[in-house]
């Protein structure tokens, strides 16, 4: 791995979606580490810094609203590079979590806006 190169934890349960945002941040020049579950987020996330973080909300053990919660008691800082990639309805998310994170896109994808949005992200990160 490039320590040059930002980067990005995807977090989703489901694997040919994990797999797919991991190429797609690969596709960026970016290094990227994945979690199957909110359990791992929370580990991979308290032991190391990312450019930018992509949670999926539901998972099994613990859900990306506990990881949401766990960033904003510990590491608040990583809600601003946060995406938030979900089948979760939008106004649903806003009543359980009232946090701002950088982008929520909904499943399925628009992956060229995707793209751009982990890209400006990280961008916004690297330059604060």
């Amino acid at each position: 791995m490039d320590a040059a190169k930002p980067r990005v934890l995807v977090v989703d349960d489901d694997d040919p979606i994990r797999i797919m945002l991991a190429k797609i941040v690969e596709r960026l020049n970016m290094s990227v580490d994945t979690a199957r579950d909110g359990e791992e987020a929370i580990r991979q996330i308290d032991s190391d810094g990312y450019s930018a973080i992509v949670l999926d909300l539901m998972m099994p053990k613990v859900d990306g609203y506990a990881v949401l919660r766990h960033m904003e008691q510990h590491h608040r800082d990583r809600l601003a590079c946060t995406i938030i990639a979900t089948a979760v309805p939008q106004p649903e998310i806003a009543r359980r979590f009232n946090v701002p994170v950088y982008r929520i896109h909904s499943k399925p994808f628009d992956i060229s806006r995707l793209m751009a949005d982990i890209k400006d992200c990280v961008e916004s990160a690297t330059r604060n």
